[in-house]
């Protein structure tokens, strides 16, 4: 069943005389932005020219934004598809607490693509799914100038490359990551402490401090494209925290105690019920949405998790029942971190990752995809949700092949999955929760 889907409407010298030439046309952002942070100040070349932010009391302004960055239908629904494929491929074998970030995934993964050529990109393409492999970056620059032009709903996407000092890079690729990706791009020497520490940095401020990531890169790497993505919404009808009670969670480990709020909402709401699972959500002011599902009782996440239809069927499917529902959510607060490679192996992206790896689009110096890691937070509490991640992918010499890396009661009180959409739909965050105690 099809989501139903809302279409609104360094400073450092750089050898390249390419990478200048690109980065020179960028200007400074009249107000917000992916800024660089701390230490990442002296590696920046350039900020992209990013948009501009509309303003609750100007809706005017936000209309324009969605008139001039029209999204897709066919886009979105391939994105929400790449979201629960991945998702069930990163998410098959959880066994405690995990939240993965799709759309981070798909920013960082599309924008190496524009670096790619021949089997290499097919194979990137390929999982992205997307209807039109060369639309792609349209596509993603409108979605992120409605993302970060949205005055009601707080998702914050940014995206950098940081590349080698003295490589040549395609100036095709820059004027991409600058101008659809709105990355900044920043010159560091990889494999020192100091390039470590600014990456660090920049991760940190992105995801307003809610990821302090331990980054180590090499010598060989001649590129890390991150994105990182922060979210933070509140409920549009918050818990009372004085409901707030100690109580059993069944986990698979054994029964442990947890924070359960409590609250039944006056209106109706829709919910699915089916021998497998039901389903509810909660709204956060702005359109943004929190959606649980509860497997049935003879049913384990993993069951779910591990089948590509069941997972997207379990968020999308179309609700047919309504009624008033009394909502019992743990809270909880967790990270997780992710080698990417082996599931976006097990969809058939592997050229990418080995010795005939081609990202001639790039750079002319043999290179491969060396890692693709991730790591995020969330957090949900009686007044709302946060959460964030960040996706980085390194790209190094191929000096040698890589290594292989390997009255409804809707009572949450056994392990359950859940999704963070934008308003527009997007899956942001997908995950199960073994264990809100933990």
């Amino acid at each position: 069943m099809k989501r139903r889907l809302i279409a609104l409407g360094a400073i450092a010298c750089v050898a390249s005389a390419v990478l200048l030439a690109a980065c020179s046309n960028a200007e400074a952002p009249s107000q917000g932005g992916a800024q660089p942070a701390g230490s990442a100040d002296a590696y920046a070349v350039a900020l992209p020219a990013f948009p501009a932010e509309s303003s609750e009391d100007d809706p005017d302004a936000w209309m324009k934004t969605l008139d001039e960055n029209p999204l897709d239908p066919a886009f979105i629904e391939s994105l929400s598809g790449f979201s629960y494929k991945t998702a069930a491929a990163v998410l098959a074998d959880a066994d405690e607490n995990s939240t993965y970030s799709p759309i981070s995934l798909y920013y960082a993964l599309a924008l190496a693509t524009q670096g790619a050529a021949g089997q290499t990109a097919d194979e990137m393409n390929a999982v992205l799914g997307a209807p039109d492999p060369a639309a792609v970056p349209r596509e993603a620059g409108n979605l992120y100038r409605v993302l970060y032009g949205d005055p009601f709903s707080k998702i914050d996407l940014a995206n950098s490359i940081w590349m080698r000092e003295g490589d040549e890079f395609k100036q095709d690729f820059i004027d991409t990551a600058t101008q659809q990706f709105y990355a900044t791009p920043f010159s560091v020497q990889f494999g020192t402490p100091e390039a470590d520490q600014a990456i660090a940095d920049w991760i940190a401020a992105n995801t307003n401090d809610t990821i302090e990531p331990q980054v180590q890169t090499r010598e060989d790497q001649l590129m890390s494209i991150i994105n990182t993505v922060y979210f933070k919404g509140s409920w549009s009808d918050q818990f009372d925290a004085s409901s707030t009670k100690e109580d059993v969670f069944h986990a698979a480990g054994g029964d442990t105690g947890a924070e359960f709020m409590t609250q039944r909402l006056d209106k109706p709401r829709e919910y699915v019920q089916t021998d497998r699972y039901t389903r509810a959500s909660l709204d956060f002011v702005g359109g943004a949405r929190m959606t649980f599902v509860l497997p049935a009782e003879e049913t384990d996440p993993a069951d779910i998790l591990s089948n590509e239809a069941l997972l997207e069927e379990a968020f999308t499917k179309d609700a047919e029942d309504i009624g008033y529902i009394t909502y019992t959510v743990p809270k909880a607060t967790f990270d997780t971190s992710f080698d990417l490679i082996p599931p976006l192996e097990s969809l058939g992206m592997k050229t990418p990752f080995s010795d005939t790896a081609d990202f001639s689009n790039l750079t002319e110096v043999p290179a491969f995809i060396s890692y693709i890691k991730q790591e995020s937070y969330i957090m949900w509490d009686e007044n709302g949700a946060e959460a964030s991640a960040y996706t980085d992918i390194g790209i190094s010499e191929m000096s040698a092949a890589p290594d292989s890396l390997k009255e409804i009661e809707f009572t949450l009180d056994r392990p359950f999955l859940f999704e963070i959409t934008s308003s527009q739909g997007v899956p942001l965050f997908i995950g199960v929760c073994e264990n809100p105690a933990v």
